[in-house]
Formats: C-alpha cells, sequence, structure tokens
C-alpha cells in the first residue's frame, strides 16, 4: 500500500510533506493559490477534489496521483 494517496492523505499532511509538496508544484501548482487552501488542511485529499476541479485537469490529477503512489 502507498504511504500517500487521494484516499487517505490530508492536504494539511501533503503541504506540509516536502516531497509531496514538490509533485503538488509540478503536477497541480495551481492549487497552492486556491483561496480557502489553509481551511482544507484537515480534508481528506479525496473530499477536496470538488473544490479545485476548476483549478486542474485531469489529466494532471492522474498524473499527481501516480506520482503520489510511487513515494515511499
Amino acid at each position: 500500500m502507498a504511504k500517500y494517496s487521494f484516499e487517505t492523505t490530508a492536504v494539511g499532511e501533503m503541504l506540509d510533506t516536502p516531497e509531496v509538496l514538490a509533485l503538488i508544484k509540478e503536477y497541480i501548482p495551481d492549487v497552492l493559490e486556491h483561496p480557502l487552501l489553509e481551511v482544507g488542511r484537515t480534508f481528506i485529499f479525496i473530499d477536496a477534489l470538488p473544490y479545485i476541479e476548476d483549478m486542474v485537469e485531469e489529466e494532471q490529477l492522474e498524473l499527481f496521483r501516480e506520482a503520489l503512489e510511487k513515494l515511499e
């Protein structure tokens, strides 16, 4: 099982983990500009997706998911 995933990892944990933050900056950087980013830190990432769907394309999310799940 992957250490990080859309289904189990909170947004805050992703933001606070340098390796994951680097992936966010690479694949879905626009979400870092979301006005409610700090409020959403407690959300599991999959639960936050509806709030960022207009900021990212499905392909970007899939590339991020793949890279995220490869982290150990």
